[in-house]
C-alpha cells in the first residue's frame, strides 16, 4: 500500500515537472519573437531614418502562468494521494471484515462443540441418575444381600425381629454438624453421604460410592466435607479424584435432623 501511495505522488510530480518545462519554452519562444529588430526603411531624407527609434523590447509575463501551473501540480498531487488514500481504507476495511469474518465462523464452531460436548456429559449423568433409581427404588428397601426375617409367632423365649436397614441420603452438613437436608432417594448435586439406621435415632454414614457425587464434593472440600469426615489433610483435593472412607462416622436423630457425633475417616486417591 505505502508502494501505491509512492508511485502516485511520483507520478504528479512529473506532471508538475513536465508543465514547468512548457512554460519554459512557450517563454523562450515569446522573447525571442519580441528580440527581432524591425527592418530600417529607406527613406528620401535622412531625417526622417534618424527619426526611426528602435522598438522597445516587450515586458515578459511569465510570473503568474508559473503559479498557475504549481498550484494545479498541487491540486493533481492531492487528488491523487486522495485517491491513493481511498483505495487503501477499503483495502483496509475489507481486510477487517474478512479477520471477523473468520473469528465469528471459529467462535461458532467452538461453541458448537462446547454444545455438543455439554449434552453429551448431561446424558451420561441421566443415564447414571437412572440407572441408580432403577436399583434404589424406595429408601425403606433393605440393601442388596440382606433378607428380611420372616414374621414368627412371638413368644417368651423368642426376642423380637430386628427392624429391616433403613438407608437415608443426606446432603453436607453446616457449622453445627448437623446434615442439612435427609432424603429417602438420592439426588445428584445434593447428596453426597448415605446413612443406614435401624431403629431410626441412630445411624452410621460414609461418603456415597457415586463418582459424580464424589467429584462434586471435591470440588469444595472444606465446605462439603471437613465438618462431616476427618483425614490427612483433606481439605486440599488438587488433582483428586475420588473419595475413600476408612471408617464410617455415626449420627443420631436430633430435633428432625441428623447430628454428626463422631466424624468418618477418609482419604483422597
Amino acid at each position: 500500500m505505502k508502494k501505491h501511495f509512492i508511485i502516485a505522488i511520483a507520478a504528479a510530480c512529473c506532471l508538475t515537472a513536465s508543465a514547468q518545462d512548457s512554460l519554459q519554452w512557450v517563454s523562450d519562444t515569446m522573447t525571442n519573437a519580441d528580440s527581432v529588430q524591425v527592418e530600417e526603411i529607406p527613406s528620401v531624407t535622412s531625417t526622417a531614418q534618424a527619426q526611426v527609434e528602435p522598438k522597445a523590447e516587450a515586458p515578459q509575463h511569465t510570473g503568474g502562468l508559473g503559479w498557475l501551473v504549481v498550484a494545479c501540480g498541487i491540486a493533481t498531487l492531492l487528488a491523487v494521494g486522495a485517491g491513493v488514500m481511498a483505495y487503501i481504507t477499503r483495502r483496509e476495511l475489507a481486510e477487517v471484515k474478512e479477520t471477523m469474518r473468520i473469528e465469528l465462523e471459529n467462535t461458532d464452531k467452538n461453541m458448537r462443540q462446547l454444545a455438543e460436548e455439554s449434552a453429551r456429559e448431561v446424558n451420561k449423568l441421566r443415564d447414571a441418575l437412572r440407572a441408580h433409581l432403577t436399583q434404589v427404588t424406595d429408601g425403606t428397601r433393605p440393601r442388596t444381600g440382606v433378607t428380611a426375617r420372616r414374621t414368627q409367632p412371638a413368644d417368651a423365649a423368642t426376642p423380637p425381629p430386628r427392624t429391616a436397614p433403613q438407608t437415608i441420603y443426606l446432603a453436607k452438613p453446616d457449622a453445627k454438624d448437623c446434615f442439612t437436608r435427609a432424603s429417602q432417594h438420592f439426588e445428584l448435586g445434593n447428596s453426597l453421604f448415605e446413612l443406614t439406621t435401624t431403629d431410626g435415632l441412630h445411624g452410621t454414614f460414609t461418603v456415597i460410592d457415586n463418582a459424580d457425587a464424589q467429584r462434586f464434593a471435591l470440588m469444595m472440600p472444606t465446605e462439603n466435607l471437613t465438618h462431616a469426615c476427618t483425614g490427612t489433610a483433606i481439605q486440599v483435593s488438587t488433582g483428586k479424584t475420588a473419595i475413600v472412607t476408612d471408617a464410617p462416622g455415626e449420627a443420631v436423630l436430633d430435633n428432625g435432623a441428623w447430628r454428626i457425633t463422631r466424624k468418618a475417616v477418609i482419604h483422597y486417591v
